[in-house]
């Protein structure tokens, strides 16, 4: 699992910096639209399919983040403190991959929801 995530990080690296171009497309066109809301009714459904695309951009930059360096296993390391090392640092990646997980798990229930599917 965590060497999936990492190679789909490290292939997906070139697309970080369009990743950003799009999210301040995207707040921009959410405070415009909120900008031009005066009643309860929002004027255009783009303001919540803006916010919604705005949380899976987030989700990708912190996989494109997180994910992008983790240490590989190295049995012919010299010492055992390094190997301990790596093993609690392959640990922690291995919890934060259990977490990425989960968030995606509910920003995809919460799309469906706010989305009404």
């Amino acid at each position: 699992m965590l060497d999936l995530l990492a190679k789909l990080a490290t292939k997906l690296q070139p697309f970080r910096k369009l990743s950003y171009l799009l999210a301040v497309i995207l707040v921009g066109i959410i405070f415009s639209q909120l900008q031009q809301t005066t009643s309860q009714q929002p004027t255009s459904p783009y303001a919540l399919l803006s916010f919604i695309a705005c949380i899976w951009l987030l989700l990708f930059n912190i996989l494109l983040s997180l994910f992008d360096n983790i240490p590989k296993i190295n049995t012919d390391s010299p010492g055992i403190f390094i190997r301990i090392k790596l093993k609690v640092q392959r640990s922690l990646y291995h919890i934060l991959a259990l977490l990425f997980i989960g968030l995606t798990i509910v920003i995809v229930f919460l799309s469906l929801r706010m989305l009404r599917v």
